[in-house]
């Protein structure tokens, strides 16, 4: 089975993969403005178009898939994700690169995302799910500790970021039936309106 996330959904968003047609609206919101703290320097260039080219290609090439989270009330972008190195023979993912626009962070828009990547994860087979986060970003490792991810090291100046900065890296994880149950209690947490406790 295949990583498919298009047609999960939770009563506030709508997961697909990246597609061409994203490239506009995406060049218009403000993951252009963020981008430069969040993502790690990629060989063909640190451009918005650098970086879309170059997860399109992931796609193509079975490394990755980028994913949009789009509002269902209006079908607007909500955020980015992706699904990172996706290892079969060891049945092990990486989940990143979340973004949420300014205006809906605060929602917990970043809890549906995660709902719906695990799920899809589980679907997938995946025995290990695993988070790189910057060790800078507190407000993303406190989010993933929540879930319930281990925090398992630190990997020093292990990547330098379109800023120019070099960055150590936490890795966490969730194994076998913690994700399971990460996603039964994330689940029970998304009320009607779509909002986490």
């Amino acid at each position: 089975m295949e990583l498919a996330p298009d047609g999960l959904e939770t009563s506030r968003i709508r997961l697909a993969a990246l597609r061409e047609e994203d490239r506009e609206e995406i060049r218009r919101s403000r993951a252009v403005d963020d981008m430069w703290t969040s993502m790690v320097v990629v060989a063909s260039g640190m451009s918005l178009d650098a970086y879309f080219n170059h997860t399109l290609r992931m796609a193509e090439i079975g490394i990755g898939l980028g994913l949009t989270a789009r509002l269902k009330s209006d079908n607007s972008l909500a955020g980015l994700a992706a699904f990172l190195l996706p290892n079969r023979l060891h049945r092990r993912i990486r989940i990143g690169y979340i973004w949420i626009r300014p205006d809906l962070r605060g929602e917990g828009l970043t809890d549906h995302i995660h709902y719906l990547m695990l799920k899809s994860a589980i679907d997938w087979r995946a025995r290990r799910v695993e988070w790189w986060i910057p060790d800078r970003n507190a407000q993303a490792l406190g989010k993933v500790e929540r879930l319930g991810a281990q925090r398992e090291g630190l990997l020093r100046q292990h990547s330098r970021f379109a800023d120019g900065s070099w960055v150590d890296m936490a890795v966490l994880s969730l194994i076998n039936d913690e994700i399971r149950a990460t996603v039964k209690r994330i689940g029970q947490q998304i009320d009607e309106d779509g909002h986490t406790a």
